[in-house]
């Protein structure tokens, strides 16, 4: 969509004058920098990505007018949340907010603190009023299996026994409203020292402790570290001192993390094979994988 398309659309819908754009990234979603008088974030949205936009601003709302902190989403004239509009044949969701001008927090110095927020937000969306898409096995585990079958992939069935046991240990937990990518980049820090939580394209319904695990998750997704083992441990105990406050977890929960980590690696997995094809990956790289999984086993012997 052109620029002075989007400046005219923020003028007449949303009072905003005299605004420069500065593009900021795509991936589906068009995002600017509105700068003006003020500064907003502005995401223009296609038609495939609509439903999971405004089902992101419902939230964004629901949290907003709960105290929680989020970015301010930004309202039209006529009270809309986002507006609809369609430009040469195409439909696109115009959805603006508060630009929050911070940075991914250093974790290891505020985990409690995050601990607290997600907590927060967790015991909030136990009364989000509209019901989250669920995602169970073939999400989690499934889905990256599949994908090997049609790599013909001949270690399978090293995965499949992994995959079963790993969800054998998590299919019974309780489920929640999750943020569902709830990593340390879905956090802003503000020179306040006040942390945002973003993002909510993703939420779904699934255990809470796959939130858990994404932000304390320290290690390095291609090289295992000792080093890494024991900061992930550190940070996991700190951000539990401050989720417990909001919101419990059962010991079976929070004994599960390393088995969390395990099936991340079969969902991001996944994951990365939808966005960028079968073929973005060898069985060499495959093969690495399966070595990663095997050595945190190893390690998680004794559990955290």
């Amino acid at each position: 969509m052109y620029e002075k398309t989007l400046q005219d659309i923020l003028k007449l819908n949303y009072g905003i004058e005299s605004s420069s754009l500065e593009f900021l990234r795509e991936g589906g979603t068009h995002t600017y920098i509105v700068n003006g008088k003020n500064k907003y974030l502005l995401k223009v949205i296609g038609s495939a990505f609509s439903d999971t936009a405004r089902q992101s601003v419902s939230i964004m709302r629901y949290l907003e007018g709960n105290g929680f902190p989020v970015p301010e989403t930004m309202l039209t004239k006529s009270g809309e949340a986002y507006f609809e509009t369609e430009t040469e044949g195409e439909k696109s969701l115009i959805v603006l907010m508060e630009f929050i001008d911070g940075d991914e927090p250093e974790l290891e110095k505020c985990a409690s603190e995050v601990g607290e927020l997600v907590g927060r937000f967790h015991r909030l969306m136990e009364k989000y009023p509209e019901r989250a898409v669920p995602k169970g096995k073939e999400f989690f585990i499934g889905r990256y299996l599949e994908f090997l079958r049609k790599k013909n992939y001949p270690r399978i069935a090293e995965y499949e026994e992994l995959g079963e046991r790993l969800w054998d240990k998590v299919k019974n937990f309780s489920q929640g409203n999750c943020h569902g990518d709830l990593h340390r980049g879905n956090l802003l820090q503000n020179a306040d020292g006040n942390i945002f939580l973003v993002d909510f394209d993703t939420v779904c319904r699934a255990p809470l402790m796959f939130d858990v695990m994404v932000m304390c998750d320290m290690t390095d997704y291609f090289n295992l570290k000792s080093e890494d083992i024991e900061l992930t441990k550190e940070v996991y105990q700190k951000f539990l001192s401050g989720y417990s406050k909001y919101h419990a977890l059962s010991r079976e929960e929070i004994l599960s993390f390393p088995y969390w980590v395990a099936i991340r690696h079969f969902q991001l997995q996944a994951t990365i094979l939808e966005i960028y094809g079968i073929d973005c990956i060898d069985e060499g790289f495959i093969d690495g994988q399966l070595y990663w999984l095997n050595k945190w086993q190893e390690a998680m012997a004794g559990s955290l």
